[in-house]
């Protein structure tokens, strides 16, 4: 059986599947913050802004960076 190696792009959205609230950078220049929801086949990733009410689709190639933020929903909170 051979084994491929993970493209950084792959860990950086394993990565922000765990966190709550991201900030993602494309590789065209957007940044994008939410949730992100992976599927794995198609290489292709969502991300989903609750305050904002959007949903963007992205390819996971096209990730550049992924930053944990804090999640806007939460803060004032206590």
């Amino acid at each position: 059986m051979v084994r491929k190696e993970k493209s950084a792009a792959v860990a950086f959205v394993e990565s922000a599947e765990r966190v709550e609230w991201v900030e993602l950078v494309l590789r065209d220049g957007r940044t994008l913050e939410g949730n992100v929801i992976r599927n794995p086949i198609r290489r292709t990733g969502t991300v989903v802004n609750a305050i904002q009410e959007t949903r963007i689709d992205f390819k996971i190639d096209d990730v550049q960076a992924v930053r944990p933020v804090d999640d806007p929903r939460l803060t004032g909170l206590s």
